[in-house]
């Protein structure tokens, strides 16, 4: 059996029998997705050119403007001479995908475990387009069906608010009746009526009718109404009831189980998960024996399968922790089948998957519960009396009363009333398609573009000078650079450029070049100057337009030759102004600018210890290793609690924020040289800044009450027995005044009552590893002459090392002894210094 459909395979799939040149696209076929169908329009359109449809040029209809109707119109406009006319009930073309943000498109991910499938391109000759919302993926289709009507008028012509109400077998092919829904003549029995020799069929399956069961109202899976919410009203117990279990209830069943359901995420998690890859092999396996069994007109049961050869592995990989953390607190799902089987062949496998995870995450917690209702229909109801509990809606499943906060019902769209207009035609066709589809079974699942037509329309499209995709575009626009300007004025700087300031991130978090223009000295721009180092030392592609000879040095001595961190960057500086960045000038103070840039810089690498940390909490996932620790789950739950409360403060006090990150990176607390430590944080030292937050977190969950503190000294206090504090310092970072920091960590005067050192590879090398976990130099002055010496240093030991892997308990146990040490040690040194 062939993977890919010949063009004769295409044709016979898509004919309507005993009515020549009447062809469907898509309608009565499985696995439904955006690019699918595309790929189906286009093959199609490909097989009529090479099998000779075309070559008359004839006049081509096509009835819809979704996926397949747009690719399939513009295809066909591309490869022949003949006009070629798109109707349309809508106001708008891909009408289905112009209402949501919250729903996500991707081209391939719904074949997954399959090879290549987070490939976030589609990669068409035509309509090219790359994961993302709905709406942006819409966006970049029709900006490329614009183009090609462009090029072509008048051959490709769109029908807007046109409904099709008939179509008739004329001599010559068809005659379609029309109403234009604008017209004040559109009245029933005024129908308009063209002539075609080709009518390709691209209706899709119409969309979910307002109550899907009678009194009961559920917005559709395209708005982002139709999407659950966050957890705003506080519930201690949401409950949802979600019925039908296709793509849209599983997608919605999981996004009612989240805490803030991100599609893109919950794709992310579950298809990239580390050790998800081991698992492809049997997960496709399942999949195989399922249609097997679908075959032979039998049911497969997934959850049994799942859960007798997935459940352990996934536990396993911690994916499904994983998930638990992503879920609301206290939440209640109820999800409604026709079948006694839980899921359905017809779905994709990531959805399946993703819903499983989901129950086993609720199962795993006695806070949450999942129950699964089979029954024929469900009716809304009135409440019970008495009713046990109260609740926003009854329903009726078999005879039982069901309580719920929400409803969700994806019973899909309404297919009878799009193919009505030409149900006379398609009579015997659902039964000749389902054969056809059962003779090529896996090549229909996931049409696939023959070579031969992605060169017609790759060909077609270069020659009628369509533009390339805005995907492309935005690719090429990303490696331009773009320039910016700092220009001293009175007592302010001037910025100007084709971007806000705080765009400069982008340097970062797209590798987006950037020209920056700098006309005065370092000491002209003030706090501005930092900012700016920061930005370029930690890029690769930010350029300097300054004179070299008033900011070579200043620069070198903050990145390359800094005292406190070493593999720092030294960004290129080139005389001379390159121009293009007098645009938008906006005046401020220094010191005003200066924090709005290190603001969004700070921002970002919040979220990046976040994504980084998330994992991490729930499976020790540590990617590249830059925590390199192996932590116990109960000391990891406490952790992620405690980073739970860090982020919020660091989310709600930027200065907060930068403070932790700069002494994290610094341990040199100095406010006249503030530069020379807020330079070092950004993505060069994000692994020292993640080892050391992650260390900090260890002690913090099992010393509670420690936090971040925003000012000096230190960055974190411990509230001690409620009654006193300890300031500390959580520091990552390589050298103290150009030594290395194992060499001169115990003899530095640390300003803090405790310190979280963490050195680079073993701190055992250095004269701390050969000493206690912790102790106090006796050598210095004691705790009540100055601030902060003679400090606890707690170090990553072996003793740090092994209660962390044992939970917990062992962790507080350990940090017990530090404490009993330390004040053991302080005591003899105050004796010491009576005597």
């Amino acid at each position: 059996m062939a993977d890919v459909l010949l063009p004769q395979d295409i044709l016979d799939g898509a004919a309507v029998r005993d009515r020549p040149n009447l062809f469907v696209i898509g309608s009565f076929d499985r696995r439904i997705t955006l690019y699918s169908q595309q790929v189906r329009a286009l093959s199609l359109v490909h097989a009529l050119k090479d099998l000779g449809y075309l070559n008359a040029n004839p006049r081509i209809a096509v009835v819809g403007g979704g996926a397949a109707g747009v690719a399939a119109a513009a295809a066909a406009a591309l490869v022949t001479e003949s006009q070629v006319v798109v109707f349309e009930t809508a106001g708008d073309l891909l009408p289905l995908q112009s209402t949501t943000d919250r729903r996500r498109l991707d081209p391939h991910i719904y074949d997954w475990p399959a090879h290549d499938t987070t490939d976030p391109i589609a990669d068409l000759p035509i309509l090219d387009w790359e994961s993302g919302s709905c709406r942006s993926v819409r966006d970049d289709i029709l900006v490329g069906f614009q183009d090609i009507v462009v090029r072509l008028a008048p051959r490709l012509q769109t029908r807007l608010r046109h409904r099709v109400t008939a179509l008739n077998v004329v001599p010559d092919g068809y005659q379609i009746e029309f109403t234009d829904l604008d017209s004040p003549l559109s009245a029933p029995g005024t129908e308009l009526r063209e002539q075609f020799h080709i009518v390709l069929l691209a209706v899709g399956f119409g969309v979910e009718p307002i109550e899907p069961v009678p009194t009961i109202q559920s917005a559709s899976y395209w708005t982002d109404a139709g999407v659950p919410v966050a957890e705003f009203a506080g519930r201690p117990t949401p409950r949802f009831f979600i019925s039908g279990a296709g793509d849209g209830g599983l997608i919605d069943f999981v996004a009612a189980g989240a805490r803030d359901f991100d599609h893109a995420g919950m794709i992310k998690l579950v298809s990239s998960h580390p050790g998800i890859a081991a698992l492809k092999p049997a997960l496709a396996d399942i999949d195989v024996r399922a249609r097997a069994q679908d075959a032979a007109g039998a049911r497969f049961d997934f959850l049994a399968a799942y859960d007798a050869e997935l459940l352990q592995p996934l536990t396993d990989i911690g994916l499904v922790a994983a998930v638990a953390q992503q879920l609301r607190p206290g939440v209640r799902l109820t999800l409604q089948t026709q079948h006694a089987e839980l899921f359905d062949v017809s779905t994709a496998t990531l959805n399946r998957l993703a819903a499983y995870l989901t129950i086993k995450a609720i199962e795993g917690d006695p806070q949450r519960t999942f129950r699964h209702l089979q029954c024929d229909a469900v009716a809304r109801i009135a409440p019970p009396d008495p009713a046990p509990e109260a609740a926003d809606f009854w329903v009726d499943c078999a005879g039982e009363a069901i309580a719920a906060d929400a409803l969700i019902v994806r019973r899909g769209p309404r297919r009878d009333l799009v193919r009505a207009p030409f149900a006379g035609h398609l009579v015997d066709y659902e039964a000749s398609h389902k054969e056809w589809l059962r003779r090529h079974d896996d090549a229909t699942l996931v049409p696939k573009l023959l070579s031969a037509a992605r060169t017609l329309f790759e060909e077609a499209a270069r020659k009628a000078d369509i533009p390339l995709a805005p995907r492309v575009h935005r690719q090429s626009g990303h490696q331009l650079p773009i320039s910016v300007q700092f220009l001293r004025e009175a007592g302010y700087v001037r910025w100007s450029g084709a971007i806000p300031a705080e765009q400069l991130l982008r340097s970062w978090s797209e590798h987006q070049p950037f020209e920056i223009i700098i006309p005065d000295g370092p000491e002209d721009l003030g706090a501005v100057a930092g900012a700016v180092l920061r930005v370029a030392c930690h890029s690769s592609s930010c350029r300097l337009h300054a004179a070299p000879g008033q900011w070579r040095q200043h620069v070198r001595a903050l990145s390359v030759d800094s005292p406190h961190a070493e593999g720092m960057g030294m960004p290129a500086i080139l005389a001379g102004n390159p121009g293009g960045a007098a645009q938008n000038p906006v005046r401020l103070p220094p010191d005003i600018l200066a924090r709005r840039i290190h603001r969004s810089l700070d921002s970002w690498l919040l979220e990046r210890l976040d994504a980084h940390l998330q994992p991490f909490f729930a499976s020790n996932a540590d990617p590249g290793r830059p925590i390199n620790l192996k932590i116990a789950d109960d000391l990891r739950a406490a952790m992620a609690a405690t980073w739970a409360d860090w982020y919020a403060l660091f989310s709600d006090e930027p200065a907060l924020l930068g403070h932790f990150l700069r002494l994290m990176i610094c341990a040199v607390e100095d406010d006249h040289n503030r530069d020379a430590a807020q330079i070092l944080v950004g993505p060069n030292k994000l692994g020292c800044i993640l080892r050391g937050t992650a260390v900090a977190l260890a002690v913090a969950a099992a010393w509670e009450g420690t936090s971040p503190k925003g000012i000096k000294p230190g960055n974190l206090v411990r509230l001690r027995n409620g009654d006193s504090e300890w300031a500390g310092h959580g520091c990552a970072a390589d050298m103290i005044n150009g030594e290395e920091m194992s060499l001169c960590a115990a003899s530095f005067m640390w300003q803090t009552q405790f310190v979280i050192l963490v050195v680079k590879n073993a701190i055992e090398v250095s004269r701390i590893a050969e000493r206690p976990f912790a102790r106090i130099d006796t050598d210095q002055p004691g705790l009540s002459e100055t601030a902060g010496s003679g400090p606890v240093i707690m170090s990553i030991s072996r003793d740090f090392v092994d209660a962390a892997a044992a939970g917990l308990p062992e962790m507080c146990v350990l940090l017990d002894a530090v404490e009993a040490r330390h004040f053991e040690a302080l005591e003899k040194t105050i004796v010491k210094g009576v005597a």
